[in-house]
C-alpha cells in the first residue's frame, strides 16, 4: 500500500519535530518534507507535491492562509489540513473558503489527530468537535452574509502580507525582496494599509496585525 505523502508546516521546531514522530510512527502515512514559514510551506509542497499539507495558521513572514491559497493556486488537488488555535469563525470560513478539506486545533488528542489527518487525505471534511457547532450556527445565522463589511474586509491579501511583515519588525526593503516586489510598491501597500485602518504608526498597526492573528503577541 502506498503511503500517504505529507510537508509539515509548522514554526515550532519542537511541535514540529513531535508531529513528524506521531505521523511517522503510522505504516500509512509519511512525513516527506518539513517547512517553518509560509514561504518554505509553499516551496516544499511545490518541489514535493505530497499528497497532503499540514499548514500552522500562525507563522512567521507569511502566514498560513495566505500559503494555503498559494498552494491550492499552485497545486489545485492537494489536500490541506489547517492545524491552529484560533477557534473563531472569521478563522474558520476563511481557511475553507481558501481551500481546505480540514480544520483541527492544536489541543486535539493524537488521535483525534490521526483521525483529521486521514480523513481528509481520503477528501472527507474534517473539523475538530469543539468548534463544529459553532461552525453550524454561523452558517444557519447567516452570518458569511449578513455580517457588515468592516474596514479590515478593505484590506488585499497582499495587503495583510504586507502588515504581517511590517508587524514583524521587517523594513520596507526586507519586505520587498521577500515578496519580490520594489520598496516603492511596498511603501504605497504601507500607506493603503494605514488608511483603511485609520491608524498613523507601527504600534498601532502591530496591535491590529495581533488581534486579527496575524502574528503572536
Amino acid at each position: 500500500m502506498e503511503k500517504t505523502r505529507i510537508v509539515i508546516a509548522e514554526d515550532s521546531k519542537l511541535l514540529r519535530e513531535g508531529l513528524c514522530l506521531m505521523i511517522n510512527s503510522d505504516d500509512s502515512l509519511e512525513v516527506v518534507a518539513e517547512a517553518a514559514d509560509g514561504f518554505e510551506a509553499i516551496a516544499q509542497c511545490l518541489e514535493y507535491h505530497p499528497d497532503m499539507a499540514m499548514l500552522d495558521l500562525s507563522m512567521p513572514k507569511m502566514d498560513g492562509l495566505s500559503a494555503i491559497k498559494e498552494i491550492k493556486r499552485q497545486i489545485p488537488d492537494i489536500k490541506i489540513l489547517a492545524l491552529t488555535i484560533h477557534d473563531t469563525e472569521d478563522f474558520i470560513l476563511q481557511c475553507f473558503q481558501s481551500g481546505v478539506q480540514g480544520y483541527c486545533l492544536k489541543d486535539s488528542s493524537q488521535d483525534d489527530l490521526l483521525k483529521a489527518i486521514r480523513l481528509v487525505s481520503s477528501g472527507k471534511t474534517y473539523i475538530s468537535p469543539s468548534i463544529a457547532g459553532k461552525v453550524m450556527e454561523g452558517y444557519l445565522e447567516g452570518k458569511k452574509h449578513l455580517k457588515e463589511r468592516s474596514s479590515w474586509d478593505t484590506l488585499t491579501q497582499r495587503e495583510k502580507e504586507v502588515l504581517k511583515l511590517v508587524a514583524e519588525g521587517y523594513t520596507s526593503k526586507e519586505i520587498a525582496d521577500l515578496l519580490c516586489n520594489s520598496p516603492k510598491t511596498i511603501e504605497r501597500h504601507r500607506a493603503n494599509i494605514m488608511s483603511k485602518l485609520a491608524v498613523n504608526n507601527v504600534s498601532h498597526l502591530t496591535a491590529i496585525a495581533i488581534e486579527k492573528g496575524l502574528v503572536n503577541s
